[in-house]
């Protein structure tokens, strides 16, 4: 036999995903369920083949490219549809996807479903013969068992094919029970013609619904009907297929058994009408059913503040929070405590929630560097970040901590209003125009509010059949929305002449009143009205809506309802009445008096009244203590009647190590008057694990706290865990060391570290000594100091080697080029000592060196080079030195000197850090020597910046290590 070609393969699934899926049986008469993963294949445009012909298994390419060209129709069809204009078709979404799948029965076939040539079967037997056979029903219908014979079961359900396998096989084989299972279904070419977006020829499974081969050609077009759809053999409607009562209430049978040679035609819609409005599926299909609040001034002005504390986070980089109390702190002092939030700070989860989040950014800045530093792609601010992120200074840093402060409170005080604050944000007319919100459009759906605002109402088209009512469309649309007024509806028709016509229809005549087509059938809604209501709000027991009796009164409604707390205020309430006509009164009574039944106060009650309750604490001003220094929870904490000094500082948690034990300080505030400080004895206020001093009521050792006191823990000068020294280079055993006594010199912890090695160069050693071992708070208070300063002995190193070297230029944009730090080191705030290594080697105790907490000594390997470095034809160069090189031999093998050089200002900074500047051209050039030569004083500088310019070399320390 020779297997007709083809061009494709394509797979459908039988799969129908409705909306109410559970009511409808798509696959074989009785068990369509177990059928449901059975495929469609689609091979369009192709030449059938012989169903006998088994199809060669897909190779993983073969299967890409099949499921590429599933992809390509797909979004052809998906375009086809997007060209339509108009408003959306009812039941359209049950072909808004093509879904492919194999012809395979994993999930089993019916007893009942027919056999057919094509359909492939595995046969498998048990008892005195064991044996499994796969087979395929052929051309001739039969099917072929090797040992055993043939048996023709084309046209017989699977049950009676099995029972004939059976008989026959129990002639050959005694006591043997045959099993037969369809394995892979048989294909049929069908046609979908008519109103489709790709009608052709398809091969498709054979239990195949009739949806899923029209969903195959996607369905059908703008213009083509659901509702009669017809199946077309030997020239003759054998079957047709209404798609609304399967979509709309999962009716309808979709089980139509295919042959080879049908056509499934798609007429034309002829009787098309428009739902508008309030209807169900209406509504449902815009997919803004969520209630809507009115966006104002206040939403807008909380977006506002919170894109701004996101800018200045990301302005922050990983560390965005490090100095958050610090600036608090420094606000706090020039704001005034009344100005801080205590709710912030006193809610310790929040604070933790912070850290979290800071954490969270720190890796995420991290992967976002990896990832932008492996692609080496520019990404905007995130690549700024990733590949290059500016630190911002100390000084900068100050600056936008104490805005984000400011920034955090405002957004907390605009967000959590006071329990009774009644203020409105006003909204323009023009704001609420521009938002396309209005007041009386809060808390309706998002369907509604555009309809009020835009006037236009949602709407989509249906397909009625002739004879057809209102009252079928009604069933189709999913009936009235919850906001359609229930009266009737509107019917607009064009009559004779072309004259638009607008009836009622009563829902009562619904089932009267036939559709034709062209018609628009709108329901309307109705203003929401709250009858026989009032709303209770505020510090009640249980706010919300309560019934209203005729004859309600305030007092009585409170009482039954049981509303009153403790601490409810009871000298005030109020009721807001919104009258007929939406115009709202305003009404205050005295609550007591109202629950003792004095008229005057006892309001009486009427629909949609709103009583709102206030709390006592809500004409308190907050009360707040405060504990500031080293200990492990600083901050604001509520403050408590009876509250004693050790209280508080039991809530602060621990002392950290740094902080003084022996004395703090209690500052008492004054109602205009400088505060009162009071020392306070640490050693009886702190709790230890085996006592607290809870019954320690002596006033003048442990003070009644007042609201807004703040006790203020010190911390000791320059405190370290351990004192140590750093050994960088050419030791024996380099690493940290620590100081074991007051006065350990460089030569011990030399010989602590086994000594020099043999590469070492001793007289180019560096020793470094920190500025100051301050705390954080401090150096950035000096760095912040630093930056704001002209001072020259403060100055950026940075800065200095620049003005050194300010003759090479960017060729293209003439930018001055920077040029790299001596020794290939950055500046920081530290200081280089001139030590004599080889000469405290050598046991001279004069220039031996006491060592202080983080010093730092490198000790570079030999080397044969010098440095030149500024005005010269190669201002950064380093050479080769020759025994007996002085500076004028180095500036000669450097290319001279420009024409901008400082001649008369040439310095020689020797390898131990030592500079000569008198007469220098004559001294000789030993390795690791450097020598600078900066450029002339321009007339356009400051003398601050002269002296920059003219002594860089006192400088360039800052930048050696």
């Amino acid at each position: 036999m020779i297997r007709p070609r083809f061009t494709g393969i394509f797979f459908t699934a039988l799969a129908l995903v409705a909306q109410e899926p559970g009511a409808t049986d798509f696959q074989s008469l009785r068990q369509a369920a177990s059928a449901a993963q059975a495929g469609g294949a689609l091979a369009a445009d192709a030449t059938p083949r012989a169903a006998s012909a088994p199809r060669s298994p897909q190779t993983p390419e073969a299967a890409r490219q099949a499921q590429t060209e599933q992809d390509r129709i797909q979004a052809e069809i998906k375009a086809a549809k997007a060209r339509e204009k108009g408003p959306k078709r009812f039941a359209e979404d049950l072909f808004a996807t093509r879904q492919a799948s194999s012809t395979g029965t994993e999930g089993g076939i019916a007893d009942d479903y027919v056999l057919g040539i094509g359909d492939q079967v595995q046969l498998s037997a048990f008892g005195s013969a064991n044996f499994e056979v796969p087979g395929t029903v052929d051309g001739r219908g039969e099917l072929v068992i090797p040992k055993v014979g043939s048996i023709k079961v084309a046209g017989m359900s699977l049950a009676k094919a099995r029972a004939s396998v059976q008989a026959k096989v129990g002639q050959q084989f005694s006591r043997t029970t045959v099993d037969l299972a369809v394995v892979k279904l048989r294909e049929v070419r069908v046609f979908v013609l008519g109103e489709v977006y790709r009608p052709g020829g398809y091969l498709v499974p054979s239990l195949s619904s009739l949806v899923n081969v029209l969903s195959l050609a996607g369905g059908p077009t703008a213009s083509g009907s659901y509702r009669q759809i017809r199946v077309m053999r030997g020239g003759k409607a054998v079957h047709q297929v209404d798609l609304y009562p399967l979509r709309a209430e999962g009716l309808g049978n979709m089980n139509f058994g295919l042959q080879s040679g049908d056509t499934i035609f798609v007429p034309l819609a002829f009787n098309q009408v428009t739902l508008e409005g309030a209807f169900t599926r209406v509504v449902a299909a815009t997919g803004d059913l969520q209630p809507r609040k009115v966006k104002t001034r206040l939403d807008k002005e909380i977006a506002n503040l919170k894109e701004q504390i996101a800018a200045e986070e990301f302005r922050l980089g990983p560390k965005g929070s490090v100095n958050r109390m610090h600036a608090e702190a420094l606000l706090g002092e020039r704001e005034g405590l009344d100005e801080f939030d205590p709710a912030k700070e006193q809610d310790q989860e929040k604070i933790k929630a912070s850290m979290v989040r800071d954490r969270e950014l720190e890796q995420e800045q991290e992967a976002l560097k990896a990832s932008a530093a492996s692609a080496s792609l520019p990404m905007g601010p995130v690549a700024a970040t990733a590949t290059g992120f500016q630190e911002p200074t100390l000084a900068e840093r100050a600056l936008i901590e104490e805005r984000l402060v400011q920034l955090r409170k405002r957004l907390e005080r605009i967000s959590v209003q006071a329990r009774g604050d009644q203020r409105t944000p006003k909204v323009t007319e023009q704001e609420a125009l521009a938002d396309n919100v209005s007041m009386e459009n809060n808390g309706l759906p998002g369907w509604l509010v555009r309809w009020n605002s835009d006037g236009k109402a949602p709407s989509m088209q249906f397909e009625m059949l002739p004879g057809e009512t209102v009252e079928q469309a009604l069933r189709f649309a999913g009936g009235l929305a919850l906001q359609a007024f229930d009266d009737s509806l509107v019917l607009r028709r064009v009559g004779k002449g072309g004259v638009l016509d607008a009836t009622d229809v009563p829902l009562a005549g619904a089932g009267r009143t036939e559709l034709r087509r062209g018609d628009v059938l709108s329901a309307l809604t109705s203003r929401e009205l709250r009858e026989k209501l009032v709303t209770v709000s505020g510090w009640a027991r249980v706010p919300g809506s309560f019934s209203r009796t005729e004859g309600l009164r305030v007092g009585e409604l409170l009482r039954r309802e049981s509303q009153v707390l403790p601490d409810t205020y009871l000298h005030r309430g109020e009721i807001v009445r919104t009258l007929a006509d939406e115009r709202t009164t305003y009404l205050a009574f005295d609550l007591a008096k109202a629950l003792a039944g004095d008229p005057e106060h006892n309001v009486l009650l009427q629909d949609r009244d709103q009583i709102e309750l206030y709390r006592i604490s809500d004409l308190r001003l907050p009360q707040t203590v405060q504990v500031l220094g080293p200990v492990s929870r600083p901050g604001t904490f509520p403050f408590h009647e009876g509250m004693r000094a050790s209280d508080l500082l039991f809530q602060t948690g621990v002392l950290l190590n740094q902080a003084d034990r022996l004395v703090a300080e209690l500052a008492h505030t004054r109602e205009g008057k400088p505060s009162e400080v009071r020392k306070l004895d640490l050693t009886k206020l702190l709790s230890s694990e085996t006592s607290s001093p809870v019954q320690l009521a002596d006033e003048a050792i442990n003070p009644l706290l007042r609201p807004q006191d703040q006790i203020n823990v010190y911390a000791k000068p320059d405190y370290r865990p351990h004192r140590s020294v750093t050994l960088r280079g050419q030791v024996v055993r380099p690493g940290v060391y620590v100081l074991d006594s007051n006065r350990t010199s460089l030569r011990e912890i030399l010989n602590r570290a086994g000594g020099l090695t043999s590469e070492a160069m001793p007289q180019g050693s560096i020793f470094l000594r920190p500025l100051t071992t301050t705390t954080n708070v401090d150096s950035f208070s000096l760095e912040a100091q630093r930056s704001n300063t002209k001072a020259p002995a403060l100055g950026s190193v940075n800065n200095i080697l620049d003005r050194l070297n300010e003759t090479k230029r960017q060729p293209t944009t003439g930018n001055l080029l920077k040029t790299p730090i001596l020794h290939g080191l950055g500046t920081g705030s530290l200081d280089r000592l001139v030590v004599n290594v080889p000469a405290i080697l050598a046991g001279d105790t004069r220039l031996d060196v006491d060592l202080q907490d983080g010093d730092e000594i490198i000790v570079p390997r030999r080397t044969e080079t010098a440095y030149v470095i500024g005005e010269t034809a190669s201002p950064f160069m380093a050479y080769h030195v020759a025994s007996g090189f002085k500076v004028r031999d180095m500036l000669k093998v450097a290319g001279g000197l420009t024409r901008n050089a400082d001649d008369s200002n040439i310095r020689l900074l020797k390898a131990d850090g030592r500079i000569l500047d008198r007469s220098v051209l004559g001294e000789y050039v030993e390795p690791g020597d450097a020598v600078l030569v900066p450029q002339r004083v321009r007339r356009d500088t400051t003398w601050q910046e002269n002296i920059q310019a003219i002594t860089p070399l006192a400088l360039i320390l800052n930048a050696i290590k």
